[in-house]
């Protein structure tokens, strides 16, 4: 995904799994996510998110 196309709490997938974005650092070329239901925070390039369409902000469900 491109950086330029992220922003602050959107929703968003990775091998990891699913999490909401705390930082976008345009940069490094870099987001800081916070994984659904953990304290835990992941350091992943760009290159390896991409929105999840199926979640929303203020919904943590598919619909």
């Amino acid at each position: 995904m491109e950086i330029k196309n992220v922003r602050k709490g959107m929703w968003v997938e990775s091998q990891h799994g699913v999490g909401k974005v705390l930082v976008v650092d345009e940069v490094s070329n870099s987001v800081l996510v916070e994984p659904l239901g953990s304290d835990i925070q992941w350091a992943l390039g760009a290159e390896e998110i991409e929105e999840d369409q199926q979640l929303h902000n203020g919904c943590e469900q598919y619909y």
